[in-house]
């Protein structure tokens, strides 16, 4: 599954829906890079080193256009005492 794939799926379900679809694959890619360090596969835990850089730097951009978006475009009123 490519980084491309990843964004199709976060832009095809709701936000949330697909941050925590990123979160999910992250769990498996960390579980399975475990897994491999433990049995000493050098190559298979550098190449899940690299996809869970990339899962991770995708849920990243997702939290923040999410914070973007929950930006109110009303300005701030100061409330003052009388």
């Amino acid at each position: 599954m490519g980084v491309t794939l990843i964004a199709k799926i976060d832009s095809d379900c709701g936000a949330e829906d697909g941050r925590d679809e990123l979160i999910a694959l992250a769990r498996m890619i960390a579980y399975a890079r475990h897994v491999a360090q433990d049995v000493k596969l050098e190559v298979a835990t550098n190449c899940l080193d690299l996809a869970l850089e990339a899962v991770t730097q995708q849920v990243g951009e997702s939290l923040t256009r999410e914070l973007g978006e929950l930006s109110s475009p009303v300005p701030q009123v100061s409330v003052r005492r009388h």
